[in-house]
């Protein structure tokens, strides 16, 4: 699957590796409504393993097989209700 960023991705000055972390390893994830014909979904999952806080990745699946990483950002009040209430 190709890998591709959205300009937005970088607003938040977040590094792509830690968005990639996040997603591979996120702690909860929901599909949201985005562009027809694609899968939009947010994922709510540490940077790295060394820390306790959370970021928000937001990504387009476009057929038949490219990802676009199109919002990344410190976790907002939005998409905390995907954190495991154990880790709140």
């Amino acid at each position: 699957m190709g890998v591709g960023w959205g300009t937005s991705a970088d607003k938040h000055r977040i590094p792509r590796e830690d968005a990639l972390y996040a997603i591979a390893n996120a702690v909860g994830s929901e599909e949201v409504q985005g562009l027809p014909g694609e899968v939009t979904t947010v994922y709510v999952g540490h940077p790295h393993a060394q820390t306790d806080r959370y970021i928000e990745v937001v990504t387009a699946a476009i057929p038949p097989r490219r990802l676009r990483i199109f919002h990344v950002s410190e976790l907002t009040d939005i998409y905390r209700h995907l954190v495991p209430k154990e880790d709140q």
